[in-house]
C-alpha cells in the first residue's frame, strides 16, 4: 500500500526596493506597493526616488503597472506624498488605498481627491488593537504600532518632548493565498508591551520588512528580538540611512535569510511557502 504524502510547493515573491521603507512586491498576481510614492528627500537622512522613478509610479508604468494594493504607514514625507498618490490613482484604476485617517485627511486636500475617495480604505485602529480586511482579495491585519521616539526640547518648559507621539503609524501583515509578508512601518521596536500583545511571533510570517532600529537598539540581541517578537522566515532591512548601508551589508548580509539592499529598484526573488 502507498501512503499519501504530503508536498509543499515553494513559489516566489519579487521584491522590488523602491526607497528607505518604499517596496514593490509581487506574488501569485498581486502587487502591492507599501510607502513608496513619495519624491525627493532634502538631505543625506534617508534614499529618496529619483525623477525617473517618480514618473514611473506617477503614471503607472511597468514595473508600477497593475498595482492592486497601495498601503502607507504613516503621514511623514519619507513614506509618501498626497500629490504623487492621487497622480498614481488616476493613471491606475484599479489600486485600493490603505492608509491611516491622518493620510487620507491630508489626501482630501488634493482637488482630485474626489474622484478617487471610493478607492481609499482610511483605518486607524486604537493602540494595542487591529482590524482585519479584505481588499482585492488579500487578506489584511492592520495594526497600530507606535511610532519611534524623536526626542526634542520644548523651549518653553525646556522638557524633552516625544514629537513623533501623535502619529498614526500602521503595521499590515499580507496574507497572499497563504503567504504572509509583514512590514511594520516605523516601528518603536522597544515597545515589548504591544509585540507580545499582537503574537505576531505566531503568525508564521514568510517575509517581515524590519526597521534599523531593531539592530541599532539591540546591538548583539538583534536577531533574538526579532525572532521573540515576529520569527519570521525572511528579513527585509529598511530604513537606513545611504551612509550606512555599507555597514549593515557587511554585518547581516552574510546570514542566511536577510537581506539589505543597497540600489534603488534593486529586484529578488524570495522562495515561501
Amino acid at each position: 500500500m502507498l501512503l499519501p504524502s504530503l508536498i509543499f510547493a515553494q513559489k516566489n515573491c519579487e521584491v522590488t526596493y523602491i526607497s528607505n521603507e518604499g517596496f514593490l512586491f509581487e506574488i501569485d498576481g498581486k502587487k502591492v506597493l507599501i510607502d513608496a510614492l513619495f519624491d525627493e528627500i532634502e538631505g543625506n537622512w534617508c534614499d529618496s526616488p529619483s525623477d525617473s522613478i517618480t514618473d514611473l509610479m506617477k503614471n503607472s508604468i511597468h514595473p508600477f503597472d497593475s498595482i492592486d494594493i497601495v498601503a502607507i504607514t504613516h503621514n511623514h514625507i519619507d513614506h509618501f506624498n498626497e500629490s504623487i498618490v492621487i497622480q498614481h490613482m488616476l493613471s491606475n484604476q484599479n489600486a485600493i488605498v490603505i492608509c491611516p485617517n491622518q493620510v487620507n485627511a491630508i489626501l482630501a486636500t488634493n482637488p482630485n481627491y474626489q474622484k478617487i475617495k471610493n478607492r481609499i480604505i482610511s483605518i486607524t485602529p486604537e493602540p494595542l488593537a487591529d482590524s482585519n480586511i479584505v481588499v482585492s482579495k488579500v487578506s489584511i491585519k492592520v495594526l497600530r504600532l507606535e511610532h519611534s521616539g524623536s526626542m526634542k526640547e520644548n523651549p518653553e518648559s525646556g522638557e524633552m518632548v516625544n514629537m513623533h507621539h501623535d502619529v498614526e503609524n500602521l503595521g499590515y501583515l499580507f496574507n497572499i493565498n497563504g503567504t504572509k509578508i509583514f512590514h511594520c512601518g516605523d516601528t518603536n521596536p522597544l515597545n515589548e508591551k504591544e509585540y507580545n500583545t499582537f503574537q505576531l511571533n505566531k503568525e508564521e510570517i514568510d517575509i517581515a520588512f524590519v526597521e534599523r532600529l531593531f539592530f541599532a537598539f539591540y546591538k548583539e540581541k538583534d536577531l533574538e528580538m526579532i525572532n521573540k517578537f515576529l520569527n519570521p522566515d525572511n528579513i527585509i532591512v529598511m530604513h537606513i540611512r545611504p551612509e550606512n548601508k555599507g555597514a549593515y551589508f557587511d554585518y547581516l548580509n552574510h546570514k542566511d535569510g536577510i537581506y539589505v539592499f543597497t540600489n534603488k529598484m534593486e529586484s529578488i526573488n524570495i522562495e515561501v511557502k
